[in-house]
């Protein structure tokens, strides 16, 4: 008997043996160019066992002992199966992937093997082929987000997204390289994002989330969020030359300086600088002259195999002239052209520099610690006439937005993989500092002239976060995520024109989130989220307006499913609801804002992948939404440019000769633009094409957009205004005309 317990002992305890987690951890790269390979899908064959790599295209899974049979994909590239003999703590395994025409056989719907668990990864390969004329162009990507530049080519452009009006950014945050791109109390609207000073083609991954559920992001992300993170590798340099319609020219160089070369130190590092100059005349009548520079730099070093540095660094600077928001009725009376101007000395200039150091370390197989550090410096100057005559009948109501801001930061991420009552569980701690030292005002000017102050603040601001996200995998198809996050303000203003001394203010936002996931088979799954969010209000409405919370609460739901049918079709489906405790609406241009009370929103949006060919991607989505101010009478409660029904979709085709490209629409439909609906936005339905000859050394690529030059108005409001031969103002549409049919053609050279 004794022998018999032994040898069971002895078995048991050999299986144990057998049958422990080990790691398997590596990166996943394109074995042509070099470049890190970000969402690509590491699966242990006869197990549902997956994961993803991640912004570096690293990757680490827990394997069994033995040998072990895994297969690495991404959509874009053919997949590598590799038996493994798995026998010592930690297998280190490099992967590089050969590119061919995309399959949706290799996208997975899978919560298990998506880290980021609500965001979704924007593949590369359909960036590529959209047009994009600069990064704000980026954000199109989107499902449901349409943009709208109404200043000239310079300025922010408007957000539209979940029935939102985001201005500027109000209620849309963007990142790039884990940087918070909006600027609050900016001197032109609250959670201005300019992502101008980004060059596209420097990014190596997009992640972007709907509604306030990601605990990691704070201020602005209420309708949605995009985070941006720049190549750590370019794998080849390029040298990029464009020409198009209306004087449009732009030249690009990536050029490599370090790669591998054990200059600095023993380890591997990399180094690249990029460099783009724009100019564009315009297709107004009076010629925008556009004149853009940026340039990026950044060095990557392997200090060891625990630790990784990046550090990057960017400049910019931007001038130009804008025709403005014209009254429809000059327009109709012949007084002016279509792409006319009132007021012609409408423009300005911007520059803006950053610096970023982030280190990421691998304390263990379980535990990586991220910190990062960084310094922005914004200058803005902005001329702007929305009133024309109104104020000023003789000189006009040119007014002049300037400030001068400083931004010092610090983001921390600590990740930790360990087991809850045996279910995996991951714990994210993060923390976050954020001080804007701004400098800014408002002036009447006559053609760029100051004539008189209006306002002019010294502003401090500070934004101290910490936020706890748990990630549990309570059985093999059900998984929670929730979040705590805190968030705290303190407001400081010093008025220089009135010397009224410091005055200060501060502020508290708690928001909780949740999410669950639940895997009903490898090709369905379904998800409900609920949590809060915020935007933040001006320096000078917190300090002035202690009655209202400077942080108002945005409460979003959400609930949807993604599915696989077969293995050609990939769609997904989700509805949502937003109530938002104050619907600001930010007058810059009076440096305050108008509460229009409580608000809600409820939408649908659907989209979806086919593949009828291997070489043919159809898609489309569509997306309704209906808003209501809740403090607001029955049949005036209308949101004002809150969009209702967008569409977006077309084609995309990539054979193996190298031609490839894309055929695809963008929809509007009608939007009210006062509270009542009696007066609305037309709806604009567009056409855009992109054909490309690619091969190994070059490419050769065309890009046309407003294929059928459809006249249309790209932004549109409802004000008053006066024209200088009109005794009293009118209200009227006022609108920036749409590009019209526009061509370009580049030429890319790879080496």
């Amino acid at each position: 008997m004794k022998k018999i317990i032994l040898c069971s002992v002895m078995c048991l305890i050999s299986t144990w043996i057998f049958a422990q987690q080990r790691i398997l951890k590596g990166t996943v790269k394109d074995a042509t160019t070099g470049e890190n390979l970000v969402g690509a899908t590491i699966q242990i064959q006869t197990t549902t066992k997956g994961t993803e790599t991640d912004s570096n295209g690293n990757y680490q899974i827990e394997i069994s002992n033995g040998t072990q049979t895994v297969v690495f994909s991404s959509i874009g590239y053919q997949t590598i199966t590799k038996n493994i003999q798995i026998s010592k703590d930690v297998t280190v395994l490099n992967i590089g992937l050969t590119t061919e025409t995309t399959q949706l056989s290799e996208l997975k719907i899978n919560s298990k093997q998506n880290k980021t668990l609500g965001a979704q990864i924007v593949q590369k390969g359909v960036l590529k082929l959209r047009p994009i004329n600069n990064a704000q162009d980026i954000l199109k990507v989107v499902p449901g987000l349409f943009i709208a530049q109404h200043a000239g080519g310079g300025k922010a452009e408007q957000i539209f997204l979940r029935g939102f009006d985001n201005d500027h950014g109000t209620d849309f945050a963007a990142f790039i390289d884990n940087i918070p791109v909006n600027m609050s109390s900016h001197a032109h609207g609250q959670g201005y994002a300019d992502m101008h000073f980004i060059i596209p083609e420097t990014i190596g991954n997009i992640d972007y989330f709907k509604g306030p559920h990601e605990a990691s992001l704070g201020n602005f992300a209420t309708s949605g969020a995009a985070k941006l993170k720049t190549k750590s590798r370019l794998g080849r340099n390029v040298i990029k030359a464009e020409y198009g319609a209306y004087n449009y020219a732009r030249g690009l160089a990536m050029i490599t300086l370090l790669d591998n070369k054990n200059f600095l130190s023993k380890n591997y590092e990399n180094a690249y600088v990029a460099i783009e100059g724009t100019y564009n005349e315009g297709f107004f009548d009076s010629k925008m002259n556009l004149r853009r520079l940026n340039g990026f730099a950044k060095y990557s070093l392997e200090i060891n195999n625990k630790n990784f540095l990046e550090v990057s660094g960017s400049g910019f600077t931007s001038k130009w002239n804008a025709s403005g928001q014209i009254p429809y009725r000059a327009v109709q009376s012949g007084m002016i052209g279509y792409f006319g101007a009132i007021d012609d000395t409408e423009g300005g200039n911007t520059d803006r520099y950053h610096v970023n150091a982030l280190l990421n370390s691998e304390i263990n197989e379980n535990n990586t610690f991220t910190n990062s550090l960084f310094f922005v410096a914004n200058s803005y100057d902005l001329y702007s006439n929305f009133t024309l005559f109104q104020e000023n009948e003789v000189d006009g109501d040119m007014i002049y937005q300037h400030e001068n801001r400083k931004v010092f930061g610090y983001n921390g991420n600590w990740e930790n993989k360990s087991f809850l009552a045996n279910k995996p569980l991951t714990s994210e701690i993060g923390a976050f500092i954020r001080a804007d030292f701004n400098k800014m005002g408002l002036d009447n000017a006559v053609k760029r002239q100051i004539t008189s102050s209006v306002n002019h603040y010294d502003l401090q601001e500070v934004n101290y976060a910490l936020y706890l996200k748990e990630t549990l995998e309570l059985t093999s198809k059900l998984t929670f995520v929730a979040g705590l996050r805190g968030d705290f303000f303190t407001f400081q203003q010093e008025d220089l024109l009135n010397n009224t001394g410091t005055e200060k203010e501060n502020a508290f936002r708690f928001s909780p989130k949740f999410s669950s996931y639940y895997q009903v088979t490898p090709s369905v799954q379904l998800f409900g989220k609920a949590s809060i969010g915020y935007h933040s209000n001006y320096t000078q409405t917190a300090i002035s307006r202690p009655d209202i919370h400077p942080l108002p609460k945005v409460e979003g739901y959400d609930l949807g499913t993604a599915f696989k049918i077969g293995e050609k079709f990939v769609g997904n489906f989700t509805a949502w609801y937003l109530k938002s405790d104050a619907e600001y609406v930010f007058v810059a241009d009076a440096g305050g804002f108008e509460n229009n009370g409580k608000s809600e929103r409820l939408g649908v949006e659907a989209s979806f992948k086919y593949q009828p060919l291997p070489f043919l991607w159809l898609e489309a989505d569509g997306n309704y939404s209906h808003g209501k101010l809740l403090d607001s009478p029955s049949g005036e409660n209308s949101i004002p440019a809150a969009p209702r029904f967008t569409s977006t979709g077309g084609a995309v085709f990539k054979f193996k000769n190298g031609i490839n490209g894309s055929l695809r629409y963008r929809y509007l439909g009608q939007r009210p633009l006062v509270e009542d609906e009696s007066v609305e936005a037309e709806a604009y339905f567009l056409v855009d094409a992109v054909l490309n000859y690619t091969k190994p050394k070059y490419e050769i690529g065309i890009t046309v957009e407003n294929i059928f030059d459809e006249r249309w108005m790209e932004a549109v409001f409802y004000d008053s205004s006066k024209l200088k031969n009109e005794t009293e103002p009118q209200d009227d549409f006022h609108f920036t005309p749409g590009t019209p049919f526009f061509i370009k053609a580049g030429i890319t050279y790879f080496f």
